[in-house]
């Protein structure tokens, strides 16, 4: 049977213990830092050609109002594609890890596994991952590679070889990870969110 709310019908998914969703805005190093500087060099190039344009004689100066108008249009639709945030949402005893791209203008589901197969879930410490030594593949849906606060990891089997899943844990996601895989959910209390 449905339940209503002001005529509306209530998802008992997000209204639910069992539900939480988590958001973090990846920060700028590594990868995404070389990006923007690509980008912006790309940017001045473009500028610099549409000055060396301008110099032509005749039509020079019509193509050179184009390239100007050509950075403003580039810059609109490339440099968004440089803010990532990572969402993990929990829900029916499920895990969702989703990266959006330019502040929801993509977004793409990276992963969805059911919370009890995961073999274990963990503090990302040395004292836990090194029995995990042997994982081929990693996905990484931390806010920075320099985080140590709230961090933790869940092994998976994906295709025959075994995954490790890096993201920010909260108080309620824990709770749902240890009704769902009690036998291998390691829990702290140190958790700030």
């Amino acid at each position: 049977m449905a339940r209503f709310h002001d005529g509306q019908e209530i998802d008992r998914a997000t209204h639910s213990t069992n539900f939480t969703e988590f958001t973090v805005k990846k920060a700028m190093e590594g990868s995404l830092v070389t990006t923007r500087l690509l980008l912006i060099l790309g940017y001045i190039a473009i500028v610099a050609l549409a000055f060396v344009v301008m110099t032509i004689p005749g039509p020079g100066m019509y193509l050179g109002i184009v390239f100007f108008l050509a950075v403003i249009i580039v810059v609109f639709f490339t440099w968004p594609l440089t803010t990532i945030e990572y969402e993990y949402v929990t829900a029916s005893g499920e895990i969702t890890f989703t990266t959006i791209i330019g502040g929801g203008k993509m977004k793409k589901e990276n992963l969805k596994f059911k919370i009890k197969d995961c073999e274990i879930i963990a503090p990302y410490t040395s004292e836990h991952t090194d029995k995990f030594a042997t994982v081929t593949k990693k996905y990484d849906f931390r806010r920075s590679v320099k985080d140590t606060e709230d961090i933790y990891f869940a092994v998976i089997n994906e295709k025959d070889a075994k995954a490790m899943v890096i993201f920010q844990c909260t108080n309620k996601a824990l709770k749902i990870f240890k009704s769902y895989n009690k036998e291998h959910t390691v829990s702290v209390d140190t958790l700030r969110y």
